[in-house]
């Protein structure tokens, strides 16, 4: 059997399974007696290559190959040797549960619960393109009755992988909007408006900081659109996300002062969890004016209603700043 290390020189990870799982004498011994062993540096010779062809999404990432070539495991990161050990020994079987997947799926079985598995597979492998092409199509193959279940929520709901498969405006979490009831129903309240609140939070958030708008202009149709999913939807507390879409576009349009009037006069109705797009303006107002508009009364509502010490902490020492009469960017 071959096995590949991918590895990159800058990877943290890589460099301490170097060090403390490769160096180890009972880990050497049995990859020199039951491997052909290749490092491959991500980055030089044919790793960019054998990047694209097992697609590598970070590292370092794992592959073990049977005597005709064929990738049979696939795993990624760092971890102790134990656990390193463990996971040679299961992909070290041809029939494991990654190959099994992958050969059933190639053959044509669409299972549900074969889909499922191998979604969670992919993203946990780092291929994110490919679950999320998974993903499409596993949508597009389940009832109304399915989409809603318990078992599905993983692929409505707040993860690391939501970023790819239930972000702001994608397919998934226009579905979950619009069938709040039914989600409600079957996976509970507080699990489904947390995802909610969470994805127009970060919305707002990542307007404010600039990373919304880096692959993709403002454009405020985008933004009323959002509006008009909200006011359509059966969510309860649609004000709260209507004020976080305006103060997205308060920052699409570089409007310090719309974005602080609405959380002025908002932030102390919004949930605990959403309080904390405060953080966000103060950054937006050190970019733009650092004058800080309306920072006192967002601070007057926050320590009344926020249980977050640390954000009431930040506003205090925001408060107690001498005014700047021009723009940081002009300084």
């Amino acid at each position: 059997m071959i096995f590949v290390d991918c590895y990159t020189v800058w990877c943290v990870p890589c460099k301490g399974m170097e060090k403390l799982v490769f160096t180890q004498d009972s880990v050497a011994d049995f990859f020199n007696s039951h491997f052909i062993n290749v490092k491959l540096d991500m980055e030089k010779g044919e790793g960019p290559e054998a990047l694209k062809t097992y697609d590598v999404g970070a590292f370092p990432t794992y592959l073990l190959f049977d005597e005709e070539g064929k990738q049979i495991y696939k795993f990624v990161g760092g971890m102790p040797a134990n656990e390193f050990m463990a996971k040679i020994r299961i992909g070290m079987n041809p029939k494991n549960d990654i190959a099994t997947r992958d050969t059933r799926y190639a053959a044509g079985d669409r299972d549900h619960a074969l889909l499922r598995e191998l979604i969670k597979q992919k993203f946990k492998q780092k291929e994110s393109k490919i679950g999320q092409a998974l993903t499409a199509e596993y949508f597009g193959l389940m009832s109304p009755a399915e989409k809603v279940n318990r078992e599905n929520w993983f692929l409505f709901g707040e993860g690391f992988d939501s970023q790819f498969i239930s972000d702001i405006g994608s397919t998934n979490f226009n579905y979950l909007l619009a069938h709040y009831k039914d989600f409600v129903a079957k996976n509970g309240k507080e699990i489904v408006d947390n995802k909610i609140n969470a994805t127009f939070k970060k919305l707002a958030g990542n307007a404010m900081a600039g990373y919304y708008f880096k692959n993709q202009p403002y454009n405020r149709a985008e933004f009323e659109g959002f509006k008009k999913q909200i006011n359509a939807s059966q969510f309860p507390d649609k004000k709260q996300l209507i004020v976080l879409v305006d103060i997205a576009i308060a920052a699409g349009e570089k409007n310090v002062k719309a974005a602080g009037k609405l959380l002025a006069e908002n932030v102390d109705k919004f949930t605990q969890k959403n309080m904390s797009v405060v953080f966000d303006y103060t950054n937006f107002c050190a970019s733009l004016d650092r004058n800080y508009p309306y920072i006192k009364e967002i601070y007057e509502k926050v320590v009344k209603t926020s249980k977050n010490q640390f954000l009431i902490s930040h506003l205090e020492a925001y408060i107690k700043r001498p005014a700047v009469s021009k723009p940081a960017t002009n300084e």
